[in-house]
């Protein structure tokens, strides 16, 4: 047995009292200690994963809280596992850890520890993808309307698509992966298979960062790296694998479906591979 913190963000849309009781009631069959941290501000999940005693930390909510949690737990002796508050839950459905919240508390096994990898955009961590060009222009208008809940955010990032699709522009960006050169104006670096929690990149390798670049510019293959890709064909653009890369020229990005303004324009990309104790459910 252990002790448990579940963090939860009551602010989010998601966020449900009874919900979060009744979570924590099953917890308590599975632990000596278990304390429920409710989240003030952005950011604060970090700290409150971070200042903990507790055993094991669990996430509850959507991708974003999963991501601030995770940030506390890298490189610590202390294990992580997530619970579906959110609209999408990529990360929960990446991991085999499914919608339901219910269930993924009964499928918390507290002796199946897996080492997972994290990535780095220079000091920014993501635990799924990060995104440049087109993707990160989309997430950039969300989050500058202020948008408070996770389902509108949804429902946003399909609105403000077809804007930055016919109106934004995109600058080149340079990257080079061990000496050599890339240019790209739109691009995923991923360390998991799922985009959006729906679609699939392609064959990725989980030991690399995957990056998914379109190398041309203009509309017409922004489209076409996009659309096969909603039509579940994979991504359509090169496909470079690599465990750390450099890029330049870029300001801003989008990690794990948040917005990031990056504080300078070059920044290496980094894999950091059996970063966190993650707690694997059972089948």
């Amino acid at each position: 047995m252990c002790s448990i913190l579940l963090i939860a963000n009551p602010a989010s849309g998601k966020y449900k009292k009874d919900k979060i009781d009744k979570i924590l009631l099953l917890l308590k069959q599975k632990a000596d200690k278990v304390e429920l941290a409710l989240t003030e501000y952005r950011g604060h999940a970090e700290i409150l994963a971070r200042e903990s005693d507790a055993d094991l930390i669990i996430a509850a909510g959507g991708d974003g809280i999963i991501n601030e949690t995770a940030r506390g737990v890298v490189g610590t002796d202390k294990f992580f596992y997530a619970l579906p508050l959110g609209t999408i839950n990529v990360f929960c459905k990446e991991y085999g850890i499914g919608r339901n919240p219910y269930k993924a508390v009964e499928k918390l096994n507290l002796s199946n520890i897996k080492k997972i990898p994290v990535g780095y955009v220079g000091d920014k961590l993501f635990l799924l993808m990060a995104g440049f060009g087109f993707d990160a222009h989309v997430v950039k208008k969300v989050e500058n309307k202020g948008v408070k809940y996770k389902i509108l955010k949804t429902a946003m990032h399909f609105m403000y698509g077809f804007p930055a699709f016919f109106s934004d522009k995109y600058n080149k960006i340079t990257m080079y992966k061990q000496g050599k050169k890339y240019i790209f104006y739109h691009g995923v670096f991923a360390v998991a298979a799922s985009y959006a929690g729906t679609y699939k990149l392609g064959v990725i390798d989980k030991n690399l960062i995957n990056a998914f670049l379109v190398q041309q510019k203009g509309r017409l293959a922004l489209f076409r790296a996009f659309a096969l890709l909603f039509f579940r064909f994979g991504f359509n653009g090169i496909h470079v694998s690599s465990d750390y890369f450099k890029i330049d020229g870029v300001d801003f990005c989008q990690l794990d479906g948040e917005y990031v303004n990056l504080e300078k324009q070059s920044n290496y990309i980094l894999l950091k591979k059996d970063a966190i104790n993650f707690l694997s459910p059972h089948s």
